[in-house]
């Protein structure tokens, strides 16, 4: 049973570092993703204990986010949580791991009774983790992994600014600008390093250099880089990928300008050594 504590509700206010926030959390509604509807949830029970603790619980529409919620579970693995936390900026997402990897998720379905029982019980924590903003020709775009600069087939070159000085113009596959969530995700396959998620940085690293120098860059979280694609190129299909997404072509000149986000991904744990769990139960360390 929810016990019962008074708190004054704390609304979310935009910040400038990643970190850990108490639990603040006044939950009335709490909405859910799946993974797929092939396996057991436990839906029926978990909608029994939060109506108990005068919650309501609703299914969330990944195209239509619908009304306000104070808690997104994620049901699934790390493209489950990417679709919440994108879906729902700014609200804190509990993800519970139904898929493979789940390098994202603050238990496996084991463990969901615990898991609940620490919530109710506000026997938890809010880690607030540093995320991207990408402008690219008048759109703006959310970043929470790492965006992608690339060629289809061939190398293309791509000027680098950071806080308006030149620093490097990698001649390669293209160059990837991450965040410290993204070092476990498909930065890791490039040789980028594993940073904690509370260190407030960004990473720099070129796809597949041509040079034997090629070295990741990491910069402080206050950094507003500028990536230019180089105009003298064979290469006529270059892409901006976003978390894994196709988001727009990118041709010969255009600018692309990567900074901090006003809005950080908001993760529930429950164990401060979870990271460090995670690696070695997911990467073998």
């Amino acid at each position: 049973m929810r016990r019962a504590v008074k708190r004054r509700c704390v609304a979310w206010q935009p910040h400038e570092t990643a970190g850990i926030v108490p639990p603040m959390l006044d939950l009335k509604r709490i909405g859910y993703f799946t993974r797929d509807h092939d396996q057991d949830y436990r839906l029926g029970s978990m909608r029994k204990l939060f109506s108990r603790a005068h919650i309501e619980m609703v299914e969330l529409d990944r195209e239509n986010p619908g009304e306000p919620v104070d808690l997104v579970m994620a049901l699934g693995g790390d493209g489950t949580v990417l679709r919440a936390l994108s879906a729902f900026p700014g609200i804190p997402v509990l993800a519970v791991n139904f898929g493979t990897l789940g390098f994202l998720t603050a238990s496996d379905r084991e463990d969901l009774d615990r898991v609940l029982v620490r919530l109710l019980s506000d026997d938890y924590f809010i880690e607030d983790r540093l995320t991207l903003q990408v402008d690219h020709r008048g759109q703006s775009y959310r970043c929470i992994n790492e965006v992608v600069v690339k060629s289809s087939i061939h190398m293309i070159q791509v000027g680098v600014e950071v806080d308006g000085c030149s620093t490097h113009r990698p001649r390669g596959d293209g160059v990837i600008v991450g965040t410290p969530t993204g070092s476990t995700a498909y930065m890791l396959s490039t040789g980028a390093p594993v940073i904690k998620p509370d260190v407030d940085c960004i990473i720099l690293k070129p796809l597949n250099e041509y040079s034997f120098g090629s070295r990741s860059l990491i910069m402080p979280g206050s950094s507003k880089l500028t990536l230019t694609v180089d105009t003298e190129r064979r290469e006529q299909e270059v892409l901006l990928v976003i978390d894994g997404k196709h988001k727009a072509n990118v041709t010969a000149g255009d600018v692309i300008q990567v900074q901090r986000s006003h809005v950080p991904a908001r993760l529930i744990f429950f164990e401060r050594d979870y990271f460090f769990r995670n690696l070695k139960s997911r990467l073998n360390w």
